[in-house]
């Protein structure tokens, strides 16, 4: 089967296929499903980041506008922008541009993140980015005392 076969299918079929059952309830419960669910963004490099909708606890989907990221709630239509804050300097970090991995940085600081990330994973990857920069700095010094 070639692509544009496979782009042809519905959800519906997607979710059937990937399913791969003949039990008549289990199908009938995969089409109600996505009969009353909204399509999923288009995929990104980072996949289909998801979290839970501050107003209708629903699923609320990441996107990226002019803007740049927001969260935009399948259900209600809520749309927030997407913040991430640095644990060190306490200001919001800047988004990564259309397209870039899902990385922000601090405008203030070295430290990088991903979005969802907690504070104390981006101190840890800090520590091991200033661990690195000593031991680099180690084996500089060691090559120009030769």
């Amino acid at each position: 089967m070639n692509d544009f076969v496979d782009e042809a299918r519905s959800r519906v079929a997607h979710l059937l296929r990937m399913a791969n059952t003949t039990d008549a309830r289990i199908r009938a419960r995969i089409i109600e499903y996505a009969d009353t669910t909204p399509e999923p963004p288009v995929m990104s490099r980072a996949g289909i980041v998801t979290t839970g909708c501050p107003r209708c606890l629903r699923t609320a989907w990441r996107q990226h506008d002019a803007e740049g990221p927001v969260w935009v709630c399948a259900s209600c239509g809520h749309v927030e922008g997407v913040i991430v804050k640095c644990p060190h300097c306490a200001v919001a970090m800047t988004p990564p541009p259309m397209g870039a991995p899902d990385r922000w940085q601090c405008p203030t600081c070295p430290r990088v993140a991903a979005t969802g990330e907690s504070p104390q994973a981006i101190e840890e990857r800090e520590q091991q980015r200033l661990a690195a920069l000593a031991a680099l700095n180690e084996a500089i010094a060691l090559r120009v005392a030769e």
